[in-house]
């Protein structure tokens, strides 16, 4: 399974074109995708939204996708969760 690799920067994080496909579904990502630093995977939107870490996350109080920042031409966003549409 392709990942990627975040590098921290003084005023932002950039994500490298390291990952080409969602590790959810595999599906070919572009320019726009998401990131979630806790798994260190790249996700599509679809299932970044849906994305939980670990099974016990639900459990734990934790919300589906929050811990996915969104990624724009290999740039993390400082916000968390992803867009609704996309």
């Amino acid at each position: 399974m392709p990942t990627s690799t975040v590098f921290a920067t003084t005023d932002r994080e950039i994500v490298p074109g390291l990952s080409t496909h969602c590790a959810g579904c595999h599906a070919p990502l572009d320019d726009l995708h998401g990131w979630c630093g806790n798994c260190r995977v790249a996700l599509c939107f679809p299932c970044g939204r849906t994305h939980f870490c670990t099974p016990s996350c639900p459990a734990q109080g934790c919300h589906a996708g929050l811990c996915v920042r969104e990624v724009r031409d290999g740039v993390l966003s400082a916000g968390w969760g992803l867009p609704n549409q996309t």
